[in-house]
């Protein structure tokens, strides 16, 4: 069904320049219901039926496994903010909707996302930017279709971080006070990071021009710290536990708007128009995934050894590092992403005038049909 992923660099480039024109997906077309639930499925899944304004969207089944294994292209950035696609993998939930993942390590999420428009990849998990908008602006065929991480009621997964000699002088008392300052942030101005940023400064009437932003990689930010190169940044852990480690800097500000997600899934409009039925499959299995983390349950061994292999992080640090939330099933955080477009805007760092529609930028369908199919989540 799939070849191996090549020409990265070319096709990088030329999607790019030629903004990627390709045909939007056509509206998804209901598929008859499964005869016998694949394992995890609702033992009777509704099957879809025609919308009507009073019944609400239409609900696409979700259809039987294939008697042969489908190969799907994932691109994702190792992260613990992608939990429930790892687990899927691992516990056996993608196999059974008869995928089989052919993972692909990338830096930046939303340079796959080009590939995934170009049908070099089927789908991404990665954060979304001032990048991922303007692409899209200009034809780049993708939809966000889910969730995942998203910032948790309590705790810092990772956290506005202010330098220690700053904050006990009295600098820095209040977010207004980072106004002029330098502020470390992975990819700089327009990253999922940059957006986080704006909300705290939005808290004081500040934007992202108000603040000097300094493009870092998050392992630099711990010496950019010791060096006092930098006022503040918004690293995620381990770095922020090194950093307090070292005494360089302390978190600040409190909770960054709990329960909102900017990063998540997205899948080409070619894989859903050309392979809606194995997409949405692969969606009842991440959904599995999802739930498999919810609360306590984020923190079994099996599920801790499962982030050790794809994270290639140590166990020990894993159990110690506040967990980020997840829905449980994977709605795309449809709020946040206009607000995102909205900020970006008012930064000058999204080009075009009219605002995308929500509808060009996110597609709910998928985890409709996943909760049809699967039933409701109950704790």
């Amino acid at each position: 069904m799939h070849g191996r992923l090549a020409a990265w660099g070319l096709l990088l480039v030329g999607a790019l320049v030629l903004g990627c024109a390709a045909p939007a997906a056509p509206p998804a077309t209901a598929l008859p219901a499964a005869a016998t639930p694949a394992p995890g499925r609702a033992a009777a899944a509704p099957s879809a039926a025609p919308a009507t304004a009073a019944a609400g969207p239409t609900v696409v089944a979700v259809p039987s496994p294939p008697a042969s294994p489908e190969t799907v292209r994932i691109a994702h950035v190792p992260s613990t903010l992608f939990a429930p696609l790892y687990v899927a993998i691992d516990k056996g939930y993608l196999q059974e909707e008869g995928i089989t993942p052919q993972l692909e390590v990338v830096t930046a999420g939303q340079d796959a996302m080009v590939l995934a428009a170009q049908g070099q990849l089927d789908t991404v998990v990665g954060g979304f930017g001032a990048a991922t908008f303007n692409a899209i602006d200009r034809g780049l065929e993708i939809r966000v279709v889910g969730s995942m991480g998203a910032q948790p009621q309590s705790g810092f997964p990772s956290a506005l971080m202010v330098r220690k000699d700053l904050l006990d002088d009295g600098e820095v008392k209040a977010v207004g006070d980072l106004k002029g300052r330098k502020v470390a942030l992975a990819g700089g101005a327009g990253s999922t990071g940059s957006y986080w940023i704006a909300t705290k400064l939005r808290e004081a009437g500040l934007t992202l021009r108000d603040i000097d932003v300094v493009n870092m990689g998050f392992p630099d930010m711990v010496a950019a710290f010791k060096a006092s190169a930098i006022d503040a940044a918004l690293p995620p852990a381990p770095f922020t536990t090194q950093i307090i480690r070292d005494g360089t800097a302390d978190n600040f500000g409190g909770p960054i708007r709990p329960g909102a997600s900017a990063v998540g899934l997205v899948y080409g409009t070619a894989f859903m128009r050309d392979h809606d039925p194995t997409a949405r499959r692969m969606f009842v299995a991440l959904v599995r995934g999802a739930r498999d983390v919810q609360g306590d349950a984020y923190y079994s061994d099996a599920n801790l050894d499962i982030f050790a292999k794809y994270t290639r992080l140590p166990v020990d640090t894993l159990r110690n590092i506040d967990r980020y939330d997840f829905d449980p099933d994977m709605r795309p955080d449809v709020e946040t992403l206009m607000d995102m477009q909205h900020i970006f805007q008012e930064a000058g760092i999204i080009v075009y005038g009219q605002p995308l529609p929500p509808d060009r930028v996110a597609d709910e369908s998928y985890s409709r049909s996943a909760v049809a199919a699967l039933g409701p989540y109950r704790p």
